[in-house]
């Protein structure tokens, strides 16, 4: 297995697995939107996309996006989200793209690696705790306006 950050090179190959993950998440499957979404992201270099390759096809991504914390003055990556095809789940890929994510944090000088998980996913919180991830005393919230 290989974990190395995505190059516009990728952007074929990403936007499939891209698709299935969103697929996944409840929404539909779709290419085109998904590709320009991930296109956007590695040519304005506004977010790091990390991938997970396997026999020289991509399994998995983590996305990393710039975040801040006015009251600590400081710099954090906000990880949205990692993804493992189901094929390649169990196999240590999730460990190894959040692995890379935290080296790169820390080569990068942020603060911290921020992300948020559904209350039922279990076993991604067992997975970040492992990692020395802690739960927040934060309730999140969320309002949508489109």
């Amino acid at each position: 297995m290989k974990i190395r950050q995505a190059t516009i090179d990728d952007l074929a190959s990403l936007s499939a697995v891209f698709a299935d993950y969103r697929n996944s998440s409840g929404q539909d499957y779709d290419l085109d939107d998904g590709k320009a979404f991930l296109e956007q992201r590695l040519t304005k270099k506004d977010s790091v996309i990390f991938i997970a390759i396997i026999d020289g096809e991509i399994v998995g991504f983590t996305l990393l996006f710039p975040f801040f914390t006015p009251a600590g003055i400081r710099e954090m990556w906000l990880l949205n989200d990692i993804y493992i095809a189901d094929e390649y789940r169990h196999q240590g890929v999730a460990q190894s793209l959040l692995s890379e994510a935290i080296f790169f944090s820390k080569k990068t000088k942020k603060c911290k690696v921020y992300l948020a998980t559904k209350i039922d996913n279990v076993n991604s919180q067992t997975l970040f705790e492992k990692f020395g991830f802690k739960k927040t005393d934060y309730i999140n919230y969320e309002f949508i306006t489109g």
